[in-house]
């Protein structure tokens, strides 16, 4: 037991370091297709095999049969369903012997949705396989680009469709890459003939190879792209389709018909031989999955919707988890790929909130926690509950502080703050103790006041709820307390110790006497400070020796 619950948490671990791919699926069984000409329809014609016409081919039971839209017989009837329903009905086209136009006939499936497309099996019935057509996607309905070109030979794959001939085996040079092949386009087998388009949407290549189908050709072209081994944007966008598109523009014939088929008008040839000219499908599989960007393993149809979608895991969200899920946006959104998982990383929120957003200034600034507390990514919080606020509700909001034994994990770490309004400039506080100079709780509080709530007086201050500052000067009194009455200092007059005694000047709080003695050479012993400079008094002083010389010089 002990060791069962190893291998799963072993596998849960490797599933979210690796990217999660849903199955394969045929998704043509589920499709709406439709053809522009049925043969029988609109009205009933004889066809033959082509393979009773090649001389010394032995042939068992060699007959005409008659197709007949509105045939109450299964087997008259060859409808372009018959190509998607599994069974060993088939559709047919209408044969050339009604006229050249039906070398050309487009059959279209419709997935319901995008898709990524891993591969395109076509299977013919009773002709041989298409000579010239083109494999085509859409995503709308109404554009649509090429897959492949497949050309009956290597000269027209440049007269037909001006691309030059993949020869051999097709291989990829680019990811989106389009080439035109006659490797699918070979008369043989007359009848029963495979073509299999293998596109890779996913480095899944072992996993989405489809079955070989015996004794038929098969041709895979899932190994064949660059990224193979890795899901590219490139690849992901040239494999995904909602719409496929079958455009066939000339049906396969044999050498001996071929001049006459060519410079001829069908309908003037005997019958014998235009009427063993024409398409048939007896299988069409169109191997995909649904598109879930590496973040989901299982696909299953929704029975209101009638669609597949993604059962998102890797903390993914959307229809085709195509975004983080809310509350999972420290890192950006990336597909997970077959080596890297990229889980959704949760938001270091503390809990107060459940989502958040990807900032790249965040990240790069490394301004935002992760869960293991390490400023990395660029989470930031929205809507945080509880008073709080921040890039990661790691604060408070304004008129709330966090005390600094309350850690923000606390469920409600914010507490109002109380400042009296008489003496704070706002109802606000120091959030927390983030701010330098300050702890929390602390209120800006206005000139005179002080305190956690600005609610006493500063020193130097009283009266509160007035706190008028008290008039005992500081620099002139010996006051501890200069609310208190004053004592002044030896060399201080006044009632507020704000004055210098007569013969004393420049009242400093430094100087223990208060004011400095006079020093006027005798002459006086009245003096008083002076706003002057002392580069002020210099130069002045220098004026009158000049004025003095000047006026010596002119008496002699």
């Amino acid at each position: 037991m002990k060791l069962l619950l190893l291998v799963l948490l072993l596998d849960g671990a490797a599933a979210q370091l690796r990217g999660l791919f849903p199955a394969i699926l045929n998704l043509a069984t589920n499709a709406v297709v439709d053809s522009n000409a049925t043969c029988g329809d609109p009205d009933p014609e004889v066809y033959c095999k082509l393979v009773e016409h090649v001389p010394g081919r032995p042939v068992k039971n060699p007959h005409c049969a008659r197709c007949d839209a509105t045939s109450l017989l299964l087997r008259e009837r060859h409808p372009i369903t018959n190509a998607i329903d599994g069974t060993n009905r088939w559709w047919q086209s209408p044969s050339i012997k009604n006229g050249r136009q039906f070398h050309w006939v487009t059959i279209t499936l419709d997935l319901k949705q995008i898709f990524q497309v891993a591969y395109v099996i076509i299977k013919a019935a009773n002709s041989p396989r298409p000579g010239n057509w083109i494999l085509e996607r859409s995503l709308d309905g109404v554009t649509f680009d090429p897959w492949q070109y497949y050309a009956i030979s290597n000269s027209e794959c440049l007269s037909h469709y001006n691309v030059t001939p993949r020869l051999g085996p097709p291989t990829y040079k680019r990811d989106t890459e389009v080439i035109c092949t006659s490797y699918y386009s070979r008369l043989n087998p007359l009848e029963n003939g495979e073509v299999r388009r293998a596109s890779p949407p996913v480095s899944l290549a072992r996993s989405l190879i489809s079955p070989v189908s015996p004794p038929q050709i098969h041709t895979s072209l899932i190994n064949g792209r660059p990224g193979a081994d890795d899901l590219t944007p490139e690849l992901l966008d040239f494999t995904s389709a909602r719409y496929i598109r079958l455009r066939l523009q000339r049906i396969r014939t044999l050498n001996a018909d071929l001049m006459m088929l060519s410079t001829r008008d069908p309908r003037d040839i005997d019958p014998i031989v235009t009427r063993r000219y024409y398409y048939s499908i007896k299988d069409v599989s169109v191997g995909g999955m649904c598109i879930c960007y590496g973040h989901a393993q299982s696909c299953p149809l929704d029975p209101v919707t009638k669609k597949l979608h993604c059962v998102c895991e890797h903390n993914t969200c959307g229809e085709n988890c195509n975004e983080c899920c809310p509350g999972y946006h420290q890192q950006p959104w990336q597909p997970g790929t077959v080596h890297e998982g990229n889980t959704c990383e949760k938001c270091n929120c503390h809990n107060k909130a459940t989502d958040c957003f990807y900032n790249q200034t965040v990240a790069d600034l490394s301004l935002s926690l992760n869960i293991h507390g390490v400023r990395r990514g660029g989470g930031v919080c929205v809507s945080c509950l509880h008073n709080t606020a921040g890039l990661n509700c790691e604060s408070c909001t304004d008129g709330y502080y966090r005390p600094a034994e309350v850690s923000p994990y606390s469920d409600f770490p914010c507490v109002a703050c109380n400042c009296d309004l008489r003496g704070s400039e706002s109802p606000v506080c120091s959030r927390d103790e983030t701010h330098p100079g300050k702890r929390s709780c602390q209120c800006v509080c206005k000139e005179g006041f002080a305190g956690e709530w600005c609610d006493t007086c500063a020193f130097g201050y009283r009266d509160f709820p007035q706190c008028v500052r008290c008039e005992c000067d500081a620099a002139g009194s010996t006051n501890a307390d200069p609310c208190r009455p004053c004592t002044c200092k030896v060399n201080v007059m006044g009632a507020h110790c704000d004055l210098c005694k007569p013969g004393f000047y420049n009242l400093r709080e430094k100087n223990p006497l208060g004011c400095t003695d006079c020093f006027c050479f005798g002459v006086s012993d009245v003096c008083e400070s002076s706003a002057w400079s002392t580069t002020q008094v210099s130069v002045i002083h220098l004026r009158h020796e000049c004025y003095t010389l000047s006026a010596g010089a002119s008496g002699s």
